[in-house]
């Protein structure tokens, strides 16, 4: 997430990044400034930072200050951010989501896959919530000016349903729903194989997977360890190669899904921490694909849609559903 003040209020994402401003925290006393942002943009690279500072975009007590200056606890450093745009984002303006529900509480979209929802890493502009920003954001006009906030979230390659807030006591509310676990999901998966059965519940713990060089990767853990996970799976379909499941989960584990039908042998197709191969993964951290692991992969994104979303919509007061079909890409491998 990007970096702001405590207390300062939700950044309007219309507008490009200008600046970042960040207090030094007090165990960061007398540290080096470009160490000192580190910590802060952990996105960008020492070389990165160090032409910022010497490029005078960096602002410490009111001037522009040397990489080696050393920072005080409770500095607040101002950094400008160049914008530079590159030709192939896409203009807000001109982007269309599908819109399954909107009031003037909340928002529900069927998010294609490849599109964040929030700026983070080196991701800073043409996001889900960028968009929803330059549809609703109207800073000149207090009366009408709504800041949209995310109710839940999805990562980069899944596709489905988001909803999101458009009024902060609303978006506060169902928020609760989805922490005390009121809130169904359901998601499609097309995996490689049939489950070995036609359905059934995966009850396996979640830990960290200390033998894999992948840093963020997980397993299952079938001795009873790990944080407690539950997956329901339904299986729907399934062809010579692959099967469409239904998944329910019932905890909300990182990377749950892919996890357990990973560890019943049966992982998503196009996963590349997953799936058949890891390495694909690392492959991938180290610039552009072969075409060999293309081939392997069969789609460029792991194949999970969040297909169906119900929770309580508090001022109509009765239970909302949201749904979406199976997008085209993962409908071909079954079909």
């Amino acid at each position: 997430m990007i970096p702001r003040l405590p207390g300062e209020g939700p950044r309007d994402l219309s507008k490009p990044l200008e600046e970042i401003r960040v207090r030094v925290p007090v165990e960061s006393d007398g540290a080096r400034l470009d160490q000192t942002l580190q910590q802060f943009l952990h996105w960008r690279s020492r070389n990165s930072i160090h032409r910022l500072i010497k490029g005078g975009f960096v602002i410490l007590a009111e001037r522009t200050a040397r990489p080696s200056r050393r920072v005080q606890g409770g500095e607040v450093i101002t950094v400008r951010i160049p914008h530079r745009p590159k030709p192939e984002e896409v203009a807000p303006g001109d982007f269309d989501l599908p819109i399954l529900f909107e009031d003037q509480y909340m928002i529900a979209v069927d998010k294609p896959p490849g599109l964040a929802v929030h700026p983070a890493g080196k991701r800073v502009h043409g996001t889900l919530i960028h968009y929803l920003h330059k549809r609703y954001c109207r800073p000149d006009d207090p009366e009408h000016d709504v800041v949209p906030r995310l109710m839940h979230r999805l990562d980069r390659e899944t596709s489905g349903v988001v909803a999101i807030g458009l009024d902060e006591q609303f978006h506060s509310e169902v928020t609760k729903q989805f922490e005390d676990r009121q809130v169904t999901k359901a998601y499609l998966a097309v995996v490689h194989g049939r489950p070995p059965e036609a359905s059934g519940l995966i009850d396996f713990g979640i830990g960290p997977d200390k033998r894999s060089p992948i840093r963020l990767k997980l397993e299952a853990r079938r001795d009873g360890g790990g944080m407690p996970a539950l997956t329901q799976y339904k299986l729907l379909s399934s062809n010579a190669r692959y099967s469409l499941v239904e998944l329910l989960p019932k905890t909300g584990r990182t990377h749950q899904l892919r996890v357990h039908m990973s560890a019943l042998g049966c992982p998503l197709v196009g996963d590349k921490i997953y799936g058949l191969d890891e390495n694909i993964f690392l492959e991938q951290l180290e610039g552009e694909l072969s075409e060999e692991s293309r081939e392997r992969l069969v789609l460029s994104r792991h194949a999970l849609h969040a297909h169906r979303l119900r929770i309580y919509h508090p001022r109509m007061k009765e239970e909302l559903e949201l749904s979406t079909e199976l997008p085209d890409d993962m409908r071909s491998l079954i079909e």
